[in-house]
């Protein structure tokens, strides 16, 4: 059983991508643009081919004529910097786990590479393996081995670890975070942020108004891990908030790894007359879960879930059963035969495809490339002088961040996460894009689309040194 529990961590992580983020409180400076994080666009159609991203421009490339390049900061060379990604794919008990963290670092250092590095500085890639419960110790060698950042990755235990981490002031550009010591911590950014302090309602709202008549009679079925079960309670206090006012008639926690027989959870939700239900967990298991409601009659009117869920395996498990699964996201269509030609996604793919063949791609692989994405436009608009203070402020005044078009536009500077959301629903097996009222691309945008909570869902890892307080930069952050 306790083994269970563990490989229950593992296999529920990409849940909680969505569930925790954090932006930095204070801006430091407004990004001259407003756009989407390039300070000099290049609409280059060369896209690739001339190291240039989406909406981003030209990315990657050599130095500038006359620039003269120098060691500027820990990590950094007149040739190199030296970036760590951390995953946990050598975790005994789900190997690959979240190998695609590893795949997008791997694809994007070498696509960048080859087209002259970030300012003429090659990417010295280290990738550390946390092997699920070795975060800390991953952490010890990244700041011993002075790396200049941690970008695009994440790992399970990501609570432990935060201390050494910001007493060598090292920044990190996550890939995704788990606990609120991590989401809510110093020198932490994060491409798709969702602070635990807010929570985004849009497609509830949206729920609300399709289907009025199930809102008094909602579920919310969580697995039993502590940062789900976070999750969970956000949900149920964002949901009980005069904004929507529903009723919860059913909670309930089941084994995050799995269970052999979904019935008697089943037969509570009839017994119960739930008639729309927030899952918090991951698609396997919601597919198998559906598929033996389909079996006992019980046909649940809507199903709500989380980005992480834009995954096939879902309606592989489920088949017809998954229809009525509404999917929150931020995120443009990537799975194939959804992909619009010549879109930021369609890099995506090309980019694994083109630098790591064979590579995974998937949800966290996304969202990993736009960590990445993130703080190489940042590096990029530092040019020669390149130093942490200098990438973290660039990042912190981004107020259209969109990953060069993979995801909705999000303002870094405001500390609460995006205001816009796309919602994926199964039809015939089939994910399709629900008409949710879209005033922007693919995605409805609305103040009212993020409602802030009041209660304790926990506290991030500080920067010890007062200096910090009064002047919120990498290098005022460690230990005096």
């Amino acid at each position: 059983m306790k083994a269970r529990r563990v490989l229950a961590l593992g296999m529920t992580l990409t849940l909680v991508v969505a569930a925790c983020g954090r932006d930095e409180e204070e801006p430091i400076a407004s990004n001259p643009t407003g756009g989407s994080g390039s300070s000099t666009p290049d609409t280059t159609p060369d896209g690739l081919e001339a190291g240039a991203f989406g909406d981003l421009g030209v990315v990657c490339g050599p130095a500038a004529d006359g620039a003269e390049l120098t060691a500027t900061d820990t990590g950094v060379t007149a040739d190199s910097i030296q970036i760590s990604t951390v995953s946990d794919p050598k975790f005994a008990g789900r190997p690959g786990l979240n190998q695609e963290l590893f795949d997008t670092a791997e694809a994007f250092s070498a696509w960048c590479n080859e087209k002259g590095g970030i300012n003429g500085r090659q990417i010295d890639l280290k990738e550390r393996d946390a092997e699920l419960t070795q975060f800390q110790r991953e952490v010890i060698a990244a700041c011993s081995e002075g790396d200049f950042m941690m970008v695009g990755g994440g790992a399970v235990f990501d609570d432990v670890g935060q201390v050494e981490r910001l007493d060598c002031e090292l920044p990190t550009v996550a890939g995704y975070v788990v606990t609120a010591v991590a989401a809510e911590a110093d020198l932490t950014y994060q491409p798709v942020p969702n602070p635990a302090g807010f929570l985004p309602v849009g497609d509830l709202t949206y729920l609300a108004e399709q289907f009025p008549e199930t809102t008094k009679n909602v579920g919310v079925l969580t697995g039993d891990i502590a940062t789900t079960v976070v999750v969970g309670e956000r949900y149920k206090e964002g949901i009980a908030q005069p904004q929507l006012g529903w009723d919860v008639v059913y909670d309930a926690t089941y084994p995050a790894g799995g269970v052999d027989n979904w019935r008697p959870y089943i037969e509570e939700m009839q017994s119960k007359g739930v008639q729309g239900l927030i899952w918090v967990g991951e698609p396997v298991n919601l597919g198998k879960m559906l598929a033996e409601a389909e079996g006992l009659e019980f046909d649940l009117t809507w199903i709500r879930t989380d980005a992480n869920h834009y995954d096939p395996k879902l309606t592989a498990e489920a088949g017809a059963a998954a229809d009525g699964v509404y999917v929150r996201s931020v995120f443009a269509p990537f799975l194939d035969g959804a992909v619009e030609p010549d879109s930021a996604s369609q890099q995506y793919i090309d980019l694994i495809d083109q630098y790591d063949e064979g590579g995974i791609k998937a949800y966290l692989g996304v969202q990993g490339l736009s960590g990445w994405l993130l703080f190489a436009t940042a590096a990029r608009d530092c040019g020669a002088e390149l130093t942490r203070d200098c990438v973290f402020e660039k990042i912190g005044a981004y107020t259209e961040w969109s990953g060069g078009g993979l995801h909705a536009p999000i303002d870094l500077t405001t500390g609460r996460g995006g205001d816009c959301y796309n919602l994926y629903v199964v039809e015939g097996g089939e994910f399709t894009l629900a008409d949710i009222g879209a005033n922007n691309g693919i995605y409805n945008c609305d103040a009212a689309n993020i409602t802030e909570l009041t209660g304790d869902y926990g506290q991030g890892a500080t920067c010890e040194n007062p200096a910090y307080a009064d002047d919120p930069k990498p290098s005022n952050c460690g230990s005096v």
